[in-house]
């Protein structure tokens, strides 16, 4: 939308929800599990035990009792807490109060300063609006959340941030009468985007708010998730969540706000198939492939198959090593993942509802997972030992002792794999996380594909997405006045 003259002058609120990891966390009266802006500290005596150096020291038992609880216990919502920072170079009381500082300030501090300050001016919007009009004012908060627990909790608890930013903008301009306070205006990025639905479509929030806008969000969850979940995070994320399956198993595993990360019953791949789970022979012909229907029931609760997503034994090592009452705590969890999709599945979207992703080829994500068999064989014979290397390969062969080195050297034990399936490198356009059919298949046309593409975590730092962002924002005010 394009105007001639400056508008009437106004403030609109805008509150943005970061994704998973994008919030500071520390239990609750107790000392800081995730301070991503901490780097290096990881003394184990120290207040904080949340940097990301002390996060890749610790192990599966570390992690979860950290992120989830004591060992014998299940999932708490009320274990961990956000926490909001304190004032320092950056960080004013004022912003403190704006919810800014329980962001991890490197993915996304720049990005709340150019919503509060650049964002509103006429030339980054590319409007019509005269240059030196400035009657627009946007005022910028911020909702960190607890992005362990369920999205419905967190999507609850927005409701309070959305009538904190209309309050503390209604006081900053009580003084001017001429200015008029605008309905806010929610930005997303990845899981906040679910946090965003659940509190517009299942809290009834969407009467408070004029518009959202996603940016990466996993719309109806991302087969990443079932990949990290079998063979572990990729880059930083490795360092808190886990780097292998075991530790990704006892943290994510016992979380409804992960597991929520999951694909769902209307998921689909960039093709629209929807049967992203495969298992390829070794000759690339297909030998299986899921969900047939309910992803549930055939993947995420399953017990018994090898490709199954909860491998009960890592999910409280320290508590119960055989995962009997574990697996029950994990399950309940999953319920929550889908009940959540069966509320988001019935309610949809905003009615004004914007949305960019990356449709590009050089941050490849997986919209599919194929497990490809590598071995000689593309059926395990019975009786064969299992190896799993928890990193995206099973084995099914048997062990082998070479004999003694004749020099005196020690001979090690060595598998000999008749059957192997591993996980394959991702392979469709997205962001390296969230795939590209995730903003494909929305319906309608609220979603716009940002073909130069970017990074998942850093997906508002792309020079062409600003703007984008921007028009929005500047649409969304106009549609008021």
């Amino acid at each position: 939308m394009t105007v001639a003259e400056c508008p009437e002058p106004c403030a609109m609120p805008i509150i943005f929800v970061p994704g998973i990891m994008g919030s500071r966390l520390r239990r609750t009266g107790g000392r800081l599990v995730w301070d991503p802006d901490n780097g290096i500290d990881w003394n184990p005596f120290a207040a904080s035990q949340g940097s990301l150096a002390a996060n890749a020291m610790a192990g599966a038992r570390t992690k979860r009792r950290n992120l989830v609880g004591p060992p014998g216990t299940g999932f708490r919502s009320g274990y961990l807490q956000v926490d909001r920072g304190r004032p320092d170079g950056n960080l004013d009381q004022e912003r403190i109060d704006r919810g800014w500082g329980g962001l991890h300030q490197d993915s996304y501090f720049q990005f709340m300063m150019w919503l509060d300050v650049v964002a509103e001016q006429p030339s980054t919007a590319g409007t019509d609006v005269p240059a030196r009009c400035h009657a627009l004012k946007y005022e910028a908060f911020a909702h960190p959340y607890n992005w362990t627990d369920d999205n419905r909790n967190s999507g609850r608890d927005l409701a309070r941030t959305v009538a904190n930013a209309v309050a503390r903008t209604t006081e900053k301009w009580a003084r001017d009468p001429d200015v008029r306070i605008l309905k806010p205006v929610i930005v997303t990025h990845s899981m906040g985007g679910l946090v965003s639905r659940a509190y517009t479509q299942v809290h009834g929030g969407a009467g408070d708010v004029h518009g959202v806008i996603h940016g990466a969000m996993p719309t109806d969850g991302a087969p990443a998730a079932y990949k990290r979940m079998l063979a572990g995070f990729e880059d930083a994320a490795r360092f808190v969540l886990g780097a292998d399956q075991a530790q990704v198993t006892a943290t994510a595993g016992n979380m409804p706000g992960a597991l929520q990360l999951l694909p769902n019953s209307q998921h689909k791949s960039v093709d629209g198939s929807t049967d992203w789970l495969r298992l390829i022979n070794r000759n690339g012909s297909a030998r299986r492939s899921y969900p047939s229907g309910d992803p549930y029931s055939e993947i995420y609760t399953e017990a018994r198959t090898w490709w199954r997503l909860i491998h009960q034994q890592y999910l409280d090592p320290e508590g119960d090593p055989t995962g009997r009452a574990a697996r029950a705590q994990s399950m309940r969890q999953i319920a929550k993942a889908r009940q959540f999709d069966q509320a988001m599945s019935s309610n949809g979207f905003h009615p004004n509802t914007r949305m960019f992703y990356s449709d590009d080829t050089g941050h490849k994500a997986w919209d599919k997972v194929e497990w490809k068999q590598t071995a000689r064989h593309d059926t395990a014979a019975s009786g064969q030992d299992f190896h799993n290397d928890r990193r995206g390969t099973m084995e099914w062969g048997e062990w082998y002792t070479p004999p003694p080195n004749p020099f005196g050297g020690m001979t090690m034990p060595q598998f000999l794999a008749n059957t192997r399936y591993e996980i394959q490198p991702a392979a469709a356009p997205g962001d390296a996380t969230v795939h590209a059919g995730s903003g494909r298949h929305t319906r309608g046309q609220m979603s716009v594909a940002s073909r130069r593409g970017f990074e998942h975590q850093y997906a508002y730092n792309e020079r062409s997405v600003r703007p984008l962002v921007a028009g929005w924002l500047f649409d969304m005010a106009m549609e008021q006045l």
